[in-house]
C-alpha cells in the first residue's frame, strides 16, 4: 500500500528531515565517544544487553524477552522535551495518542476504541499496577501521578501479558521505574514556565547510606490553558467560544525508603481539569470539571534465597478518587455531580529459580476492593446512581523458560485469575526464540489476554446520555500472534522487523440503546488488526543517534470488515540528537500520523508534528538548563473524539514553548557499604 502523504505536509516533513539528518549521517559513522556513560550513551549492543523486567517478570536481556521491547531513558525524555508520559508513548513505534482537552488516550497497533480510558494497556509504578479499580483507567497526561523527572527509565512491552499481569495487560504493559539515590546527601529543585502561563515546580530530597537509601519528592503545575476555543457545533452559543475553560493543575508526592531487601513506597497525585468540550450533554461555555486522585502504599521484600532462587513479595493499599461536575439544562439549570471512590488492599508472592540453563517464575495474587462507589446526582435532587460494592480476586501464574534446543529459547506459562463476578479467566502464552548468532534474533509469540468489565462499565448510568447495561457484560479476550526480527548490523546500528495479528472478541463497547436511545456498553463483535512495524536506530556513544520508525496497521470491525474508528494506517517517527557542544544537546523529532475516522464516521485529517528541544548535561556543579518549541511549523491539527462529545473532532495547540531550569545541591559525599 501506498504512503500518501498531503501535499501540505511534504515541505515542512522536508525541512524536518533535513534538520534531523544534517550533520547525522557523517558524524554518527565518525563520532568520537565522550568520556561521561549514561544509558542513552551506550551502543546498540551493550543497549540490547540491559536488562528488563517487565516481561517476564525477572531481569533479562531485551533480546531474550518473549516480546518486543522498547526502553526510554531519563535521558531521552530530557533530552526530547516530553511532557507527559502521553508524550513519550506517541514517541514509540506502534503507539499513538489522542487528547480531548480532558484526558489523554493511547492507542496501540491501530486499535484505540472511543470511550476507553485506557483500560487496555497495563500501567504500573516500580511493577505496582496504577490502572485503578472504577474505570480501569491508565493515567498517561498530566492526569499521570508522577513527576518525570523521578522517571530512570520506562519499559515498554507489546502485546498481551495477562499471562503474567492479569486484566488490562491486553495490548501492552507500560512500567515505569523511578530512579534511586546517589551516594550521600542531595536536594534538587526545579522549575518550568511555558506557554498559557504555565508553570511548575518540583523539590526533591535524596540520601544513600551503605545498605539505606531514601528518596522525598513534591510537584505542582498550574496551567491557564488556552483562553479561547472555538467549537463550530455550539455556534448558537457566545459564536462557538468556550472562553477561560482550559485549565489545568496538579500536585505530587512521592516516597521511596529502602533497607536492604525491604522496600516501602508512597504515591499520591491530584489532578484537576477544567473542561471546555460539553462533554455528556453538559452546558456550552459553562464551568465544568474533572479531578483524579490516585495514591498507593506498599511494602515489599526480597530475598535472594541462593544464587539461584529469588523470593519476592508485595503487600499494598490503593486509593483513587474521581470528582466531577457541569451544569445541564435551560436556567434555572441543574449541577450534575459524579463521584467515584475505590479502595482496595492486595498481596501478591514471586518465586523464581534456575535448574542449569533452565528458569521458573511462578506466583501468587489475591485482591479485596474495601469499596467500590459511584454516585451521580444533580445538586437538590434524588441520586441517579447510588452504588457501593465489594469485591475479590485471586491468581495464580507460572512461566518456564526452556534451553533444551541449542540457540532455540522455549518459553510457556500461564495465569488463572478468578473473579468474584466473572468467574475464572486463563491467560496462556509460548514463545520460541532463536538466536543463530550474537547479533540476531527471531521470535515467535502466541498470547492470550483479557480484560474485565470495569465497574464503570457494568454499573454507571447518569440519565442523560448513557445507561447501565440491561445485562451483566463478560470480560474481552485477545489472541495475538507476532513475528519479530532483530539485528544488530554493527555496534552502532540495529535493524527491527515484526508482524503482528490480532483478535480482540467480546469487545465492550459503547453502542445506542434501540429503546431509550441513549448509549450503553454491550458485548459487541469483535476487532481484528494486523500489520507491521519497522525501525531503524544508530547510536554512539557520543550522545548522537538517530531513530526512524514505520508501523502499517489494518485494523477492522469483525462482523462488517469495516475499518475502526480512531485508527490511522500509517504512523512515522524520526528521531534524532545532536550534540551541540560536550555539555548539551539538541533534539529533534518529527512524528506523522495518517487520517483516521471518528466515532461519527467523520474523517480527522493527517498531522505532522516537529517538536525541537535544546538541553544540558549539569553545569557549574549542579545547574541545568532546557528549552523546547512544539508543533514548530504551527501546523493546525486535530484528535479524534469520542462518544460522550458532540464534536467528532477536537482542535489540538498549535506552536508552544517551555524553558525549564534545575539545580543539584550535594549535601554529603556517601561512604559506600557498610
Amino acid at each position: 500500500m501506498r504512503l500518501c502523504i498531503p501535499r501540505r505536509f511534504r515541505a515542512p516533513l522536508r525541512r524536518a528531515t533535513l534538520m534531523l539528518c544534517l550533520g547525522l549521517t557523517v558524524r554518527i559513522a565518525y563520532a568520537e565517544p565522550a568520556q561521561d556513560q549514561d544509558l542513552m550513551s551506550l551502543s546498540i549492543e551493550d543497549l540490547a544487553k540491559t536488562k528488563v523486567f517487565s516481561a517476564s517478570r525477572h531481569l533479562e536481556e531485551t533480546r531474550d524477552a518473549p516480546s518486543s521491547v522498547t526502553i526510554i531513558t531519563s535521558k531521552d525524555i530530557a533530552r526530547y522535551g516530553w511532557r507527559t508520559l502521553g508524550d513519550v508513548l506517541n514517541s514509540v513505534r506502534g503507539f499513538y495518542t489522542s487528547y480531548d482537552r480532558d484526558y489523554t488516550y493511547v492507542g496501540v497497533r491501530g486499535i484505540q476504541r472511543p470511550g476507553d480510558y485506557n483500560s487496555r494497556i497495563l500501567l504500573m509504578v516500580n511493577g505496582h499496577r496504577l490502572n485503578e479499580n472504577i474505570f480501569d483507567s491508565a493515567l498517561l497526561g498530566t492526569e499521570f501521578p508522577l513527576d518525570l523527572d523521578l522517571i530512570d527509565h520506562i519499559e515498554i512491552v507489546r502485546g498481551p501479558s495477562s499471562s503474567l499481569f492479569g486484566t488490562n495487560a491486553v495490548f501492552g504493559v507500560v512500567n515505569v521505574i523511578t530512579r534511586r539515590p546517589d551516594d550521600g546527601a542531595a536536594v534538587e529543585v526545579s522549575g518550568n514556565e511555558a506557554s498559557f502561563l504555565s508553570r511548575s515546580g518540583r523539590v526533591t530530597g535524596s540520601y544513600k547510606q551503605g545498605q539505606l537509601s531514601a528518596l522525598l519528592s513534591g510537584s505542582l503545575y498550574r496551567s491557564a490553558g488556552t483562553s479561547d476555543l472555538y467549537f463550530s457545533e455550539f455556534a448558537a452559543t457566545n459564536g462557538g467560544v468556550a472562553e477561560n475553560l482550559d485549565g489545568n493543575r496538579f500536585e505530587h508526592a512521592f516516597a521511596d525508603l529502602q533497607y536492604g531487601g525491604f522496600r516501602l513506597q508512597a504515591m499520591f497525585g491530584s489532578r484537576s481539569k477544567d473542561i471546555p468540550t460539553a462533554s455528556f450533554g453538559s452546558n456550552f461555555d459553562e464551568p465544568a470539571q474533572s479531578t483524579d486522585r490516585r495514591g498507593y502504599v506498599e511494602t515489599s521484600y526480597h530475598r535472594a534465597v541462593s544464587p539461584a532462587t529469588d523470593f519476592d513479595v508485595r503487600a499494598y493499599y490503593d486509593w483513587y478518587g474521581f470528582y466531577g461536575f457541569g451544569h445541564f439544562g435551560d436556567a434555572p439549570d441543574y449541577t450534575g455531580v459524579s463521584r467515584g471512590r475505590a479502595d482496595w488492599i492486595g498481596t501478591e508472592a514471586t518465586l523464581g529459580t534456575r535448574f542449569g540453563r533452565q528458569r521458573i517464575v511462578a506466583g501468587l495474587d489475591a485482591e479485596y476492593s474495601l469499596r467500590l462507589e459511584q454516585k451521580n446526582y444533580y445538586v437538590g435532587q434524588p441520586s441517579v446512581l447510588n452504588i457501593d460494592r465489594t469485591s475479590w480476586l485471586a491468581a495464580a501464574f507460572g512461566e518456564a523458560e526452556l534451553h533444551f534446543i541449542p540457540k532455540i529459547t522455549i518459553r510457556a506459562g500461564g495465569r488463572a485469575d478468578v473473579y468474584q463476578v466473572y468467574g475464572t479467566a486463563f491467560s496462556p502464552r509460548a514463545a520460541a526464540i532463536y538466536q543463530p548468532n550474537s547479533r540476531s534474533t527471531i521470535k515467535y509469540i502466541f498470547g492470550r489476554a483479557f480484560r474485565a468489565p470495569s465497574d464503570y462499565e457494568e454499573y454507571y448510568k447518569d440519565g442523560v446520555s448513557l445507561l447501565a447495561p440491561s445485562s451483566p457484560l463478560k470480560p474481552e479476550h485477545l489472541n495475538s500472534h507476532e513475528i519479530i526480527f532483530e539485528r544488530n548490523l554493527k555496534p552502532w546500528l540495529s535493524v527491527t522487523a515484526n508482524g503482528f495479528y490480532n483478535d480482540l472478541t467480546d469487545l465492550i463497547d459503547e453502542e445506542p440503546d434501540p429503546t431509550s436511545g441513549l448509549n450503553h456498553f454491550i458485548n459487541v463483535g469483535r476487532d481484528k488488526g494486523r500489520g507491521a512495524e519497522f525501525e531503524v536506530e544508530a547510536r554512539r556513544a557520543s550522545g548522537l543517534s538517530a531513530q526512524a520508525s514505520y508501523t502499517f496497521s489494518y485494523a477492522t470491525e469483525g462482523t462488517v470488515h469495516a475499518n475502526l474508528e480512531n485508527s490511522p494506517s500509517h504512523t512515522f517517527k524520526l528521531h534524532g540528537t545532536i550534540p551541540a557542544t560536550h555539555l548539551a544537546f539538541v533534539g529533534l523529532e518529527s512524528l506523522y500520523t495518517s487520517y483516521q475516522t471518528t466515532f461519527q464516521s467523520t474523517d480527522v485529517p493527517a498531522s505532522l508534528l516537529t517538536n525541537i528541544t535544546f538541553s544540558t548535561k549539569p553545569l557549574w556543579g549542579g545547574w541545568e538548563f532546557s528549552a523546547s518549541c512544539y508543533d514548530v511549523f504551527n501546523q493546525r491539527w486535530f484528535a479524534p473524539a469520542g462518544p460522550e462529545l458532540q464534536q467528532s473532532e477536537i482542535r489540538q495547540d498549535g506552536r508552544t514553548f517551555r524553558v525549564g531550569i534545575s539545580y543539584r545541591l550535594r549535601l554529603k559525599e556517601g561512604r559506600g557499604k557498610q
